[in-house]
């Protein structure tokens, strides 16, 4: 009796649903608008087992449009994504009547301005995290949301107010109060179990151990820097394994940044800033006071060695480090907010992942 013929072969045709799961998986890791990963895995059932949402293409920051009033009332919220030109708009109502902040990755800082409650939202998944508890031990609500790469399932809050800062992190469900540290206004950043802070009234970085809850370093200002009286702004991220500290100042009307990377030395000596003019292959994305990194090599189209940032969060620029030029970039936004890096990972597994019906791609 002769076989049958599959799907496959009939008329000597190969179908999109039978393409192998590995060349699918090398396929979704080239989309980096994660509107363009939703697609995809809404193919088929095999699309969407080859491209697992804890594992995702790399993701740059998306843009949020300011929370104006009309949107917090009825939980609307929109992103612009810089490297597609596309606008999402997302039904989300844990955003009703809640002011959002960044930048952050995979959740965002809500706060409700009715009841004056804390908490992390995550608006493509619709995740919330309540983070009351700090509110009542410290008096402050959350600064920074991290650390990025975003794929494991590890979330740090980290904040710091009156000299104490708290963190939580997820794998634990806890708190952990770490006093004396000076406040974080200057820049903050994580990398590797310790928080970067960096004080606005002084210039000193504070590195702090998360695990022992020990301040393990007070690092000096630049030299050359007067932070008190710096014009502009200062941040701090972590770039390639380095951190990085930016001054933004300016000459009349045009935007500059001087960049300073912390240097351990071979161990013995007292860490230090150094002041560098490259960042080579990085492109940073800077917001109140932080920010995050990218290698460039991963998105087709943008530059490497830049600076993205807003001005005045009416302007989207890019600020090209080798030739200390800011250039305007278009944006169909007129009043931006901050950068969220999105993610689709969820604080324990849902069966309904897949619809993501409440976005508008």
């Amino acid at each position: 009796m002769p076989k049958k013929k599959t799907k496959s072969c009939t008329n000597g045709k190969r179908y999109w649903s039978e393409l192998p799961e590995d060349i699918l998986h090398i396929f979704s890791k080239k989309l980096h608008d994660i509107s363009d990963f939703i697609r995809f895995r809404a193919v088929c059932k095999r699309w969407q087992l080859s491209a697992p949402v804890t594992d995702p293409p790399p993701q740059l920051p998306w843009l949020l449009e300011n929370h104006f009033r009309e949107y917090r009332e009825n939980g609307i919220i929109r992103f612009y994504c810089l490297l597609s030109g596309k606008v999402h708009t997302i039904n989300c109502p844990g955003s009703c009547h809640a002011w959002l902040e960044g930048p952050t990755c995979r959740y965002l800082l809500a706060y409700h301005l009715e009841n004056s409650l804390g908490y992390l939202l995550n608006p493509l998944t619709c995740d919330q995290i309540h983070v009351l508890d700090a509110v009542n031990v410290c008096g402050f609500l959350p600064d920074y949301i991290g650390p990025y790469p975003i794929e494991g399932g590890d979330i740090v809050v980290m904040s710091g107010y009156n000299n104490m800062m708290a963190f939580w992190r997820r794998e634990v469900d806890d708190w952990v109060y770490v006093k004396g540290v000076g406040d974080c206004y200057g820049g903050s950043t994580y990398y590797k179990g310790k928080y970067f802070s960096s004080e606005i009234r002084t210039g000193i970085t504070n590195v702090i151990d998360i695990a022992t809850k020990t301040l393990v370093y007070k690092v000096a200002p630049p030299v050359g820097t007067n932070v008190p009286f710096l014009k502009g702004f200062t941040f701090m991220v972590e770039s390639g394994g380095k951190i990085l500290r930016l001054f933004q100042y300016y000459e009349g009307e045009q935007c500059h940044f001087c960049i300073y990377a912390l240097y351990f030395g071979d161990g013995k000596a007292k860490p230090c800033w150094v002041k560098i003019t490259d960042i080579g292959d990085q492109m940073l994305f800077l917001g109140y006071n932080r920010g995050f990194s990218f290698c460039v090599s991963n998105f087709v189209g943008l530059k490497g060695n830049c600076i993205y940032f807003l001005e005045k969060k009416q302007y989207l620029c890019r600020y090209d480090i080798g030739d200390g030029i800011t250039e305007v970039l278009p944006c169909p936004f007129d009043s931006m907010n901050t950068w969220f890096v999105p993610s689709l990972i969820l604080k324990e597994s849902r069966p309904d992942l897949g619809a993501f019906q409440h976005i508008k791609l």
